[in-house]
C-alpha cells in the first residue's frame, strides 16, 4: 500500500469516530456523575496524541532503512491520534465559546486559531529534528511533549475551574 494512502485514514477516522465520541460523552453525562470538564477532555486528548507515537518508537527501534512494515501499525497509531485530536480541537473551540465574554468571543476564537498557527509552525520546527535525531528518539520526543502537555492540563484543570467559576 502506498504510504500516501495513509493520509486518507485520519479524515476517514474523524468522520466515523466523531459521532461515537459524541455519544460517549453524552452517555457519560447521563449516567450520573456528569460529563467530564472540557479541560479534562483536552488533557485526555493530548495524552492520547502522545501515546499514539509510542508504536512508532517501537517500530523505529527495530526498523532498517529499507525495511517495510504492516500498514496496521500506522493505522492503529493514526486511529489513536485521531481520537486524541477529536478530544482536543473541537473541545477547545467549545471551551473558548463557553468561557469568553460575549463581546470578545469572536476575537478569542481568532486567538484560538492563531495559537493553532503557532502550534503548526512549531510542528514544522520540530520536524527538522527528524533528520538530526534517531527515529525512535524523535517519536519519543513527540510522545513526551504531548503527554507532558496533557499532564499539565490535568494539573491545571482544577485551578482553571476555580478561576473561571464553572465547568471548564
Amino acid at each position: 500500500m502506498p504510504s500516501t494512502w495513509l493520509q486518507a485514514f485520519n479524515p476517514l477516522c474523524m468522520f466515523f469516530l466523531f459521532p461515537i465520541l459524541n455519544a460517549f460523552w453524552s452517555w457519560q453525562g447521563r449516567r450520573g456523575g456528569g460529563e467530564a470538564p472540557s479541560v479534562t477532555k483536552m488533557a485526555i486528548g493530548s495524552t492520547l496524541l502522545g501515546l499514539s507515537f509510542l508504536p512508532l518508537v517501537y517500530i523505529a527501534k527495530g526498523l532498517g532503512p529499507d525495511q517495510k512494515i504492516s500498514f496496521l501499525w500506522l493505522f492503529w497509531s493514526t486511529l489513536v491520534l485521531t481520537i486524541g485530536e477529536l478530544c482536543l480541537s473541537p473541545i477547545g473551540l467549545s471551551l473558548v465559546t463557553k468561557v469568553a465574554p460575549a463581546r470578545l468571543a469572536s476575537m478569542l476564537m481568532g486567538v484560538w486559531f492563531l495559537s493553532n498557527f503557532f502550534g503548526n509552525y512549531l510542528t514544522g520546527y520540530l520536524g527538522t529534528f527528524y533528520e538530526k535525531m534517531s527515529r525512535d528518539s524523535f517519536f519519543l520526543l513527540l510522545a513526551a511533549l504531548a503527554v507532558g502537555a496533557g499532564l499539565a492540563m490535568f494539573a491545571l484543570s482544577r485551578p482553571l475551574k476555580k478561576a473561571v467559576g464553572h465547568n471548564v
